[in-house]
């Protein structure tokens, strides 16, 4: 009578488990992507001229497809042989992100993200120890060119790889390609850096990022299996 029950039991575990294993079901949350540029930490090291921080944060409000904002600070000085170039500001990028990586592998966690962002900033620049060689009215030294505020826009086409590290972890980089919407004018001085964009005078720049995230769970939502959505 036991080896009976034992039996039953064991049956009913067994199909139990194929059961399972015919309609998997993986839960995964849904939350905000807080994330912290870490190459920003070695600028410093590789151009002694600029130093700042930059953070992000994304939602995922369709399937696959995810938007974002970025917020950053830069700080620039520069020595040129004629005067002292600074500035200071705040940057904000906006936009959207594709996960194309189901169509390569679907069971991977990690994202191949393709996307697009507005960025516009803020800044003020100036100049001091100014100083200026004429052999006929004279030498100019010590001059100063009072920080002005400052404005740029632009836009950019970014794609880069996202990788599930542990828990909640992730760690991604990404390529960025600007090009320059507009730039405020300034006939007291042309503006050397633009914080999030690069150096001034050019159209059109390349950016690199290399960030570490963190997701903030807020609702858990069901990933069905492959065999679920063959049916």
């Amino acid at each position: 009578m036991e080896k009976k029950k034992t039996l039953k039991y064991s049956s009913s575990l067994l199909l139990l488990f194929v059961v399972l294993q015919a309609y998997p079901q993986k839960s995964e949350w849904n939350g905000v992507l807080v994330g912290a540029d870490l190459s920003r930490f070695i600028v410093p090291i590789t151009v002694s001229t600029r130093y700042g921080w930059e953070v992000s944060g994304e939602y995922e409000f369709m399937k696959d497809v995810f938007g974002n904002v970025e917020i950053g600070t830069q700080t620039t000085n520069v020595k040129f042989p004629n005067y002292n170039y600074s500035s200071d500001g705040f940057y904000t990028r906006l936009g959207v992100d594709y996960n194309y990586m189901k169509h390569l592998d679907e069971e991977s966690s990690d994202k191949l993200l393709i996307g697009l962002r507005y960025g516009f900033t803020t800044f003020l620049h100036g100049a001091n120890n100014i100083s200026i060689t004429d052999n006929i009215w004279g030498d100019y030294t010590n001059g100063k060119v009072d920080k002005k505020l400052f404005g740029a826009g632009w836009m950019e086409i970014a794609t880069g790889m996202r990788a599930h590290l542990f828990n909640n972890f992730y760690l991604g980089w990404s390529v960025r390609f600007r090009v320059k919407l507009f730039q405020q004018a300034n006939n007291d001085l042309v503006p050397y850096h633009i914080p999030g964009y690069g150096r001034a005078w050019s159209n059109s720049r390349t950016g690199f990022n290399y960030s570490l995230y963190y997701k903030i769970p807020i609702v858990k939502k069901r990933k069905d299996s492959p065999d679920e959505k063959s049916n």
